[in-house]
């Protein structure tokens, strides 16, 4: 995990069994899972960008950083098979720092524009419906992609030493846990007081704020809590491949990729059309559907009589 992620630092020594054997799940589980789901909410989001509907820009982008990942995770399944001190698979664990960078931060990046976004259609909704364009939406996701990108560079050019790298990251990724947790709660008051906005809007609204600052506070947190602890705690540096909370809690950043699909739920207008993600709404529909096929033959019948 630590060799694969570039979430911890290269180790001298070989990883430990249990970092080999959860590592070979995560990287399985994301293949399987993470990236059809990806891809179909790629795929319905991209239909959904028009004029009167910009939220899901930013969900585009945000689902696309999680492909940078999971792009990653491909190819160290494919050097397990192959031999890893091999020049082109060397090459690639030092570019996966820099994707990994990148990829994780413009992740919390838009997680952070999604929450602006929701909470300025609810606190100016007359200003933001005449401000609020496509291409306003994408020269603001390719501002979070510059940064994010110089990040990464700078990173990768000036920080040598792996550990400083790691406890720059964790500072970083500490930083929008403020901005979630405020638009959270300032879109929460917002609501009570707004009567403009159906109750069906207003729960789809909070309920895409709660699944982002639901997603940081379980997948990432833990992960930034951990090494700011021990950069405080001056716990040493060593053998950090055999840390198990290092270990898990990159697991968890990880998986990230996992989460991110579902906000395609709370982007739709009519949640009941939303396709491969709610199993319960496809039984519900086979349910109501030979009432409807009886309305209809009755509906038929009584065509047939008139005539």
């Amino acid at each position: 995990m630590a060799n694969k992620t570039g979430l911890c630092p290269l180790p001298q020594e070989e990883p430990a069994y249990y970092t080999h054997i959860l590592g070979i799940i995560v990287d399985w589980i994301i293949i399987l899972i993470g990236l059809p789901g990806i891809i179909t909410a790629i795929y319905a989001l991209q239909r959904l960008v028009k004029v009167d509907h910009v939220a899901p820009v930013y969900v585009i982008n945000l689902l696309v950083s999680d492909l940078f990942q999971i792009a990653i995770t491909v190819v160290f399944i494919l050097s397990r098979f192959f031999d890893q001190t091999a020049p082109v698979f060397l090459a690639l664990r030092c570019i996966s720092r820099v994707i990994v960078r990148l990829g994780i931060t413009a992740s919390l990046g838009f997680m952070v524009c999604i929450s602006v976004e929701r909470y300025l259609t609810v606190a100016c909704p007359i200003w933001y419906r005449y401000r609020r364009t496509v291409k306003c939406s994408i020269v603001m996701s390719l501002c979070v992609w510059v940064i994010c990108a110089l990040y990464a560079l700078l990173d990768f050019t000036l920080v040598q030493d792996l550990q400083e790298s790691l406890e720059v990251f964790s500072v970083i990724l500490l930083t929008p846990a403020l901005p979630l947790i405020v638009f959270w709660v300032l879109t929460h008051k917002a609501l009570k007081h707004c009567r403009s906005i159906q109750r069906d809007e207003s729960r789809r609204i909070m309920g895409a704020l709660g699944l982002v600052l639901g997603i940081y506070i379980v997948l990432f947190l833990p992960f930034c809590i951990r090494n700011l602890y021990y950069i405080l705690a001056s716990v040493s540096k060593h053998n950090t491949s055999h840390d198990l909370s290092l270990v898990l809690t990159s697991a968890l950043v990880y998986l990230s990729p996992l989460a991110d699909p579902f906000l395609y739920i709370f982007m739709r207008r009519d949640i009941r059309n939303t396709f491969g993600f709610s199993l319960c709404f496809w039984r519900l529909f086979r349910r109501a559907r030979p009432e409807e096929e009886s309305r209809q033959t009755a509906e038929s019948s009584t065509t047939i009589k008139l005539n």
